[in-house]
C-alpha cells in the first residue's frame, strides 16, 4: 500500500459514484437506543455523527463501536 501512495500520491480519485446521497445519521445529542434501532433495523455498518447546531460532520459510528461499548 505504501509503494501504491509513493508512486500515485498526486493522483485523486472520484469517489462519488460509490457514496450514498443521503446517508442515515444522528447528532451527538441523540440517545444511544436511537443508534441501536438505526444499526438494526437498517442493517447499517456505519452512522454519522452530525453536530445538532451547524450540521457539520463530527464522527462516525461503526457496528463494531456499539458492540464493544455495549459488551457483545
Amino acid at each position: 500500500m505504501k509503494d501504491i501512495c509513493e508512486k500515485y500520491g498526486d493522483k485523486t480519485i472520484d469517489v462519488r459514484p460509490y457514496m450514498i446521497q443521503s446517508p442515515y445519521t444522528v447528532t451527538t445529542e441523540d440517545k444511544l437506543k436511537k443508534c441501536v434501532e438505526l444499526f438494526r433495523y437498517m442493517h447499517l455498518r456505519t452512522l454519522l455523527v452530525n453536530s445538532p447546531y451547524d450540521g457539520h460532520l463530527v464522527g462516525i459510528i461503526t457496528r463494531q463501536d456499539i458492540f464493544a461499548f455495549c459488551g457483545v
